[in-house]
């Protein structure tokens, strides 16, 4: 489910220009993180809202229809543009598979994903797991809005890539539905052991999971939502092996880990298909798409960075 992490302290006061400049400084000072994370609480709240259901059709936002939104976005992209180092953007389209294929080996997080597959106790990964539930929970409408406006193979590489979340029709095989059963025994887990779960809201989660809605939510950063996806997919397979070595080792029951089990190797064809099919032949496009690509990219990179490396401090807290 979408937005179970409790612990949110953002409310429905309006949002100060002196709260932009604080969670998103432009001179160089540390962020305010308590004021940061609640823009970031209210960013995800708007993005889950404007990608709910035709039920819920009273409570869609209108987009871009909130000038407090919008000026939180825009500041949080101006911030993180700032953090990357242009020098490692990639330089020509033909070597863009080469520069993503380093990237993905910098960003599959080796020693995390030992300790889920050789250390980590039940809470510890039923903890990380319930991190991982406000991106994971999305991703098949992320990559819905995707496809919007793409053609030829990079629109049938995205479509069966969807098809593949969709459980190749099968209701029961659908990727949101194993992901939901998993979820549901790993919170009973951390309930029966009196586990807090209130400061998995933290800054850091919501930031990671944020990025990826606004890059998919906004047409126009729709190059950078296609370069942090894909390094999503190209990148996952060794965490998931891991998450599934872990449960394995602890007792875990089959049908928990199944949406582990089959990401394994589902994410790395994908991954592998997404970069051939999609990213490079957009590189080809022109060097601004290129450039967008290198942004979104090195941006997801080091917003998934500083969520590791958050979870995993709470997750060595439970011990």
């Amino acid at each position: 489910m979408v937005g179970a992490i409790p612990g949110s302290v953002a409310t429905q006061r309006g949002i100060t220009d002196a709260d932009v400049a604080a969670a998103f400084p432009s001179d160089g000072a540390a962020p305010d993180a308590a004021v940061r994370l609640e823009l970031m609480d209210r960013l995800h709240s708007y993005y889950t809202a404007y990608l709910g259901g035709a039920e819920s059709f009273q409570q869609v936002p209108r987009l871009n229809g909130d000038p407090q939104i919008a000026a939180v976005e825009d500041a949080w992209l101006r911030w993180e543009d700032g953090q990357v180092d242009t020098a490692l953007l990639p330089e020509s389209a033909d070597g863009l598979a080469d520069w993503f294929a380093a990237l993905r080996a910098r960003h599959v997080q080796p020693a995390f994903c030992r300790y889920l597959a050789e250390e980590a106790t039940l809470d510890e990964i039923a903890l990380f797991f319930l991190a991982e539930e406000l991106v994971d929970s999305r991703f098949d409408d992320l990559v819905a809005l995707a496809q919007i406006g793409a053609g030829d193979v990079s629109k049938l590489t995205m479509a069966e890539n969807y098809w593949d979340e969709m459980g190749e029709g099968k209701l029961e095989q659908m990727h949101t539905r194993l992901f939901e059963h998993s979820a549901r025994f790993m919170r009973a887990r951390l309930t029966d052991s009196a586990v807090d779960i209130s400061h998995l809201g933290g800054m850091e989660v919501y930031e990671n999971a944020n990025l990826v809605l606004m890059y998919g939510i906004h047409r126009h950063l729709a190059p950078r939502a296609l370069a942090a996806m894909g390094l999503m997919e190209y990148s996952a397979p060794t965490r998931f092996q891991a998450m599934v070595d872990g449960c394995s080792r602890l007792g875990v029951p089959a049908d928990v880990i199944h949406y582990q089990r089959i990401h394994v190797h589902v994410d790395a064809d994908h991954g592998a298909e997404w970069l051939e099919n999609v990213l490079v032949p957009l590189a080809h496009h022109s060097p601004e798409a290129l450039r967008e690509i290198g942004m979104g990219a090195l941006t997801r990179e080091r917003v998934a960075n500083a969520y590791y490396e958050r979870v995993w401090q709470q997750m060595r807290a439970v011990r």
